[in-house]
């Protein structure tokens, strides 16, 4: 199920259960030839603070092909990368959510940048079809 976001990122509502969501996620990234290269609890961050939030997990993505191609292309556009999906329980649901990478890179008025944001936006839309599928491919 689609979620409502700003125009500038895209998420889904799933069934899955929360720990399950971020496991899969972390896979399909991976399988679709990606590196995972950090995950961030921000749970943990801001409960140091003495702050309290729901089940939140960040989920850092990318790959150094894509990287070298970025940097040739405008290193300026370094502040894209990595690319990351958040995940969050809200109301009981899992919500996955993560932003446009074809508008991030689209906005350096470059072509090879902006083909590179379109490579990326359909592997982001893979994953995340692939994470929430009701039977995940092994």
């Amino acid at each position: 199920m689609t979620e409502p976001v700003p125009p500038f990122g895209h998420g889904r509502v799933c069934e899955l259960p929360f720990a399950t969501t971020v496991e899969r996620l972390r896979a399909a990234v991976e399988a679709h030839g990606l590196w995972v290269l950090h995950e961030i609890n921000p749970q943990a961050i801001v409960a140091r603070a003495g702050h309290e939030i729901g089940l939140t997990r960040q989920i850092l993505f990318f790959h150094p092909d894509f990287m070298v191609r970025l940097v040739a292309a405008d290193p300026a556009a370094l502040l894209e990368a990595p690319l990351k999906f958040a995940v969050m329980e809200l109301d009981g649901a899992v919500s996955v959510r993560w932003l446009d990478p074809a508008m991030g890179f689209a906005r350096y008025g470059n072509a090879a940048l902006a083909e590179v944001g379109r490579e990326l936006e359909i592997l982001c839309e893979r994953i995340v079809d692939d994470a929430l599928a009701p039977n995940p491919q092994k």
